[in-house]
Parts: C-alpha cells; sequence; structure tokens
C-alpha cells in the first residue's frame, strides 16, 4: 500500500510573557504510592482537555507535582484553582509575571 503523509503548517501569535502566569499544583499526600503517577497523568490530561486556556504537564523528578501555565485573567477567574482544589490537590507556588 501506498502510504501518504501530508505535512501541516501552522501560524499561531504567542502570548506576551507579562500576561501569563505559573502555577506548581502539588496532588494530595493521601494518593497510595502506587497510584501516584497515574493520578499525575490522569490530572495533567484532564486540565488540559477542560481548559483550553492552559498548559499543563508534570513537573520532572517529581511523581506529585504538576506545573500549569495560564493566562493571569484565567487565573484570577478561579475556575483552575476550584478545579484543583476538587481533586483533592493545592496550589502550593504562583507567579505572575504582570507588569
Amino acid at each position: 500500500m501506498n502510504d501518504t503523509r501530508h505535512q501541516s503548517l501552522f501560524f499561531v501569535s504567542l502570548p506576551e510573557l507579562q500576561k501569563l502566569c505559573t502555577a506548581t499544583v502539588t496532588l494530595s499526600s493521601q494518593i497510595p504510592e502506587t497510584d501516584i503517577r497515574n493520578t499525575q497523568i490522569k490530572t495533567c490530561r484532564q486540565l488540559l482537555f477542560l481548559h483550553q486556556d492552559i498548559l499543563s504537564a508534570p513537573v520532572i523528578g517529581t511523581l506529585n507535582q504538576i506545573s500549569v501555565v495560564m493566562a493571569i485573567s484565567f487565573y484570577k477567574s478561579g475556575i483552575c484553582q476550584a478545579y484543583i482544589e476538587k481533586q483533592g490537590a493545592t496550589v502550593s507556588a504562583e507567579r505572575c509575571h504582570s507588569s
């Protein structure tokens, strides 16, 4: 069979750094050690799929933390924090790059 692959080219505008906020999410210490990695990945994916306005990824070298990047306006809305609290996790550090 002939496998034809098409390349795609996308153009996007990058957000201004001054309008972004980063947060570190720490998962609950009540999660069993055998489930912590799965919970980390699952929570990361849920954040990505539920909220198109954010980026999330596991913090390298940890099993219980997730790094989240979002617009300051989205962070201030409290939507992300409410979801995180509902999952039994906490926002342990945030950094907003406002001027």
